[in-house]
């Protein structure tokens, strides 16, 4: 593995004995899963349902604001929310939520409902209790069982780790987890204060006799009123969420100011639709944020000059790490996040590439790969990620890997372990290496000398005019819209505005510069740079060119619509393999500058259109024309 070629550092063995213990510890691991949240959610429901509307609100029988019913079904809410995150020491969540169910007696209308959410949380906090303590007596297992810390592969090798500090997700999760806790802040604010606003106008406003015009069943209701000494005929359209539906010609009691502003007599302004939004977005702020520290947190263990460690057997699967004890079948099934090579002293990306079946058709299958030892430090269930050290095993020769052959394999994996079914190791036939092969050879002949240097897009006009567009058609929709609830005013048109958007730049304003430096990508939002080094290898397929980087991930771009709209001369295939071709060797990647370069002002562009869009949807929602 190094350049001396001294072996791996030696760890202790895991044995059958140790991971049957492991098995046995972890008897309740089928229930650590994140449909859990299904049962606090469920129970959220239960509890909206439960309570119902009124029968009628009136100045005889007003309607008053219970905050308690409220706050007990944010509170389940939030708990659905952290058990989707799966936080550490979500445990505990559950047991903070009984004492308020429980000396909240008012949170559910009666008592058989206020029974049926203590005893779904009191399960609740029961399967996490199993659950914790089975993960954490496993892990207490692993930790006798590693014994001292073992130095990592390049402390051994006197090099610094390839896995250094990455700041940039943290500080992207960390800034839109701030975001969304402002929002959650602002939409709890702006349900208070049209609480206040309607409250202060009706105390100023007259008593009036409003009658029904119109009424459905989404709570719409228009009624026709006159002020007292006015003979203009007003009309007002409100929500009247009771059990007993106005029908047309009902009078109703309102009170109305000389502004045109009304209500219902004894039916205050309800701000509940704005906390449970401010709950769903601040919850999911909290949660990017705690994905940040997370982030930071199970990558400090490389920091580190070396790390208790386990000596297993990994067996070569499609698409996944399977490892088990030294003599026995595979154990826990592990989720990659990044992967570094080794060849000759130096650590480098890949080179490797996802596995892809489609790819496979028709061609003949590499050999079997053997279980090979390998070294994981850390192990499952830990503070930090895990680490796999294992060598390249795949079938192939190394002449079919686009870069240099390959000694070792270092694969960072998530902490968390999916348990191995003993059936489907049983039948289980060994494949391709695990998670990863070789590109295929592109099946068009490899050029002579460099590939030109080129630049491929959609026509100026076509690029620059989505996003506009777009965003006027999907304004327009809005803006004519009837519906002004919260999913239908807001949640809907931001959801699909935003894809729609996202779909259509994405499409139509595509741009690839290739030169010397490397490769140059714009997709109508965003601009991407990859250098030739970092290209393992591009593919198309109806239209679609994919290159794919070292590591994994990949980018794309063109779609069937470039047969007709895009430039002339343009084949994705040939595109593709360029390249493909490009990225193997060096003699045929460009050595001059491209025609063109990228044009920025389709960016600029579609984002100042996308905002537009936003802020006009969240204006309309609001309505701000009345703020005025």
């Amino acid at each position: 593995m190094f350049p001396a070629d001294p072996p791996l550092p030696s760890g202790v063995p895991f044995t059958v004995e140790a991971a049957e213990r492991w098995r046995a510890a972890r008897t309740a691991h089928r229930w650590e899963s994140r449909w859990l949240a299904l049962l606090p959610l469920g129970l959220c429901l239960f509890a909206m349902v439960a309570a119902g509307v009124p029968a009628v609100c009136s100045p005889l029988q007003p309607c008053e604001q219970d905050w308690t019913e409220d706050l007990v079904a944010v509170a389940l809410l939030a708990e659905a929310l952290v058990l989707l995150a799966r936080p550490r020491g979500q445990v505990l969540v559950p047991y903070g939520l009984l004492p308020l169910v429980w000396y909240l007696p008012q949170g559910l209308p009666d008592g058989p409902s206020r029974w049926v959410v203590l005893i779904g949380q009191a399960l609740l906090a029961w399967l996490l209790t199993v659950v914790e303590v089975g993960r954490r007596r496993a892990r207490q297992q692993l930790a006798d069982l590693m014994g001292p810390e073992v130095p990592y592969p390049w402390t051994a090798a006197g090099g610094p780790s390839p896995f250094g500090a990455d700041p940039v997700r943290p500080t992207v999760r960390r800034m839109g987890g701030l975001l969304l806790l402002g929002t959650a802040v602002l939409l709890l604010g702006l349900g208070l204060d049209r609480q206040a606003v309607s409250d202060e106008r009706a105390a100023d406003a007259q008593p009036v006799q409003g009658t029904v015009l119109s009424s459905d069943e989404d709570g719409s209701t228009v009624l026709r009123y006159a002020l007292p000494g006015d003979p203009v005929v007003r009309s007002v359209e409100l929500e009247v969420w009771w059990d007993a539906t106005p029908q047309p010609g009902d009078t109703l009691p309102l009170l109305a100011d000389q502004d045109g502003w009304a209500r219902l007599a004894g039916d205050p302004y309800d701000p509940t639709v704005w906390a449970m939004g401010a709950t769903v977005v601040g919850g999911v702020g909290l949660i990017a944020l705690a994905s940040a520290a997370r982030a930071v947190r199970i990558r400090r263990g490389f920091d580190r000059p070396g790390a208790p460690a386990l000596r297993v057997l990994v067996h070569p699967h499609p698409s996944e790490e399977a490892v088990g004890p030294v003599l026995g079948m595979p154990l826990w099934k592990l989720n990659t996040r990044e992967i570094r090579s080794w060849h000759e002293g130096v650590w480098s990306e890949g080179p490797v590439a996802e596995y892809d079946e489609e790819e496979d058709e028709g061609e003949d299958a590499p050999p079997p790969g053997e279980p090979v030892e390998a070294l994981l430090y850390q192990g499952p269930d830990g503070a930090s990620a895990q680490l796999l050290v294992r060598p390249w095993v795949v079938g192939d020769s190394p002449d079919d890997v686009g870069g240099p052959p390959v000694d070792w394999l270092a694969l960072v994996c998530t902490p968390e372990v999916q348990l191995f079914d003993r059936r489907t190791a049983q039948s289980a036939r060994p494949a391709l290496p695990t998670l990863i092969k070789p590109a295929p050879a592109p099946p068009v002949p490899a050029p002579v000398g460099p590939v030109p240097a080129a630049r491929w897009s959609m026509p100026a006009p076509l690029r620059l005019a989505s996003g506009p567009v777009a965003a006027l058609v999907l304004g327009f929709l809005v803006v004519s819209s009837s519906d002004h609830g919260w999913w239908d005013g807001l949640l809907r048109p931001l959801t699909f505005g935003v894809l729609a958007f996202t779909g259509v730049v994405t499409a139509l304003g595509w741009q690839l510069v290739m030169d010397r430096s490397g490769v140059w990508v714009a997709t109508g939002l965003t601009c991407r740079q990859v250098g030739w080094e970092q290209l393992a290898g591009a593919k198309a397929k109806g239209g679609r060119v994919t290159l794919r980087i070292r590591g994994g991930e990949e980018i794309g771009f063109g779609n069937w619509l470039t047969r007709w709209f895009g430039a002339r001369g343009y084949r994705a295939e040939e595109l593709a393999a360029a390249l493909a071709h490009a990225a193997r060797a060096e003699e045929h990647r460009p050595t001059g500058r491209a025609p063109g370069p990228l044009s920025y002002r389709q960016l600029l562009v579609n984002r100042v259109s996308l905002a537009a869009y936003l802020l006009l949807t969240v204006a309309v929602f609001l309505d701000v024309r009345s703020w005025f």
